[in-house]
This record gives structure tokens, sequence and C-alpha cells, in this order.
């Protein structure tokens, strides 16, 4: 199943990049700007499919060849913020894209995801050709080392489950590379 994504960067979200990519306070304003371009340069796009027994579910998403493009151009001028902006934009976008992506699965078998297993952490990276033989994405490829094209583009597995959860909406929590220098601090529920 192929499903187009309207993907945003909310206010909020410019101020944690702030911070959490390393930018100074005066950055904010070229930060938007590389938002709004990198957004405007987006073809978002998510494939998946249930499986049979309903519960383990590939996904593939990607922001497209534009957003490659966009950083191409400012890798080209020798403009790194420019482009390392757009990078922490992209990530940010792909973050935002798993919450979509969740609604999109519920529309379809009224069951949410639970949350994300990317491959190379839980999951070989080997099982990237079972995933693009079932989903046949269009404009996407993979190289003999696993590596995507475009460059913004996302292969993980997901199971799913009759509730609402947050596993998605903050991927550190899943995710196994802690010494991550663009971790966000993983808060856990006060023991009682």
């Amino acid at each position: 199943m192929r499903r187009t994504l309207h993907l945003y960067i909310e206010e909020k979200q410019y101020e944690d990049m702030i911070r959490r990519y390393h930018f100074w306070e005066r950055d904010l304003v070229r930060l938007r700007e590389m938002g709004r371009m990198t957004q405007e340069a987006s073809s978002s796009e998510v494939y998946f499919e249930v499986s049979e027994d309903g519960k383990r579910v590939p996904v593939i998403v990607t922001l497209g060849s534009g957003v490659d493009k966009l950083q191409e151009r400012y890798m080209e001028r020798v403009r790194l913020t420019e482009s390392y902006m757009i990078e922490c934009v992209a990530m940010e976008l792909l973050e935002n894209a798993y919450g979509q992506i969740a609604e999109c699965i519920y529309a379809c078998t009224g069951m949410w995801m639970s949350g994300i297993d990317f491959l190379g952490d839980k999951i070989p990276l080997g099982s990237m050709e079972e995933i693009f033989q079932r989903l046949k994405p269009q404009r996407i490829m993979y190289n003999q080392a696993y590596m995507l094209t475009p460059r913004k583009t996302v292969v993980f597995f997901t199971d799913l489950c009759m509730e609402c959860r947050d596993g998605y909406r903050n991927v550190c929590t899943d995710c196994g590379n802690i010494s991550c220098i663009n971790r966000r601090a993983v808060t856990s529920a006060p023991s009682l």
C-alpha cells in the first residue's frame, strides 16, 4: 500500500532543534528558512503491507529525492551550516512521519503501531531485500551495502496492537544507539 504524507515542522520543534542539534539562538531564523525549503522540496511517501497474521508490518518511508538535491546544492556551495540544518530538519520530518504512518495503518487495519524496529538494530539489514520485494517501492533503491536512495528514507518493521502507544513518537526510547549525539533524553515512569 502506498500513501502520500503531508509532513510539517511545528514552531516549537524549531526551538527544540536549536538545543538538540547544537545551533545558536541567532540561527533560528535561518533554521526556519531551511525548514521551509526542506518541506517544499520533500515529496513524502510511505509504503506498508499488513501481513496475513495481521501483526507484523514492513514499512518504507521517504522524503523523496528533492531533499537530497537541496542539500547537495548547499554542499556544492560549501554552505555547510545550511546543509546541516537541512539534515536536521529532514530527521525531524521523518520523526513526524511516524505519527502519520501510525494513523494510516490505523485507518487501514483498526490497529496501532506498537513501536519501531529499525533494520540494523534488532532486525538484520539483509531483511531489506524481503521488504523491497513485498512493497515494491517506486523511485527508492538500495545498494549491496544497503545504503538507501533517496538518502532520507527509512525502512523498519512495526508490530500492531489495539491501543495507541507512544513508542513511535519518541524513537530514541527503543533505539539501541545510546551514544547517539542527537539522542533525546529518555524519561521513564517514576518507580513506586
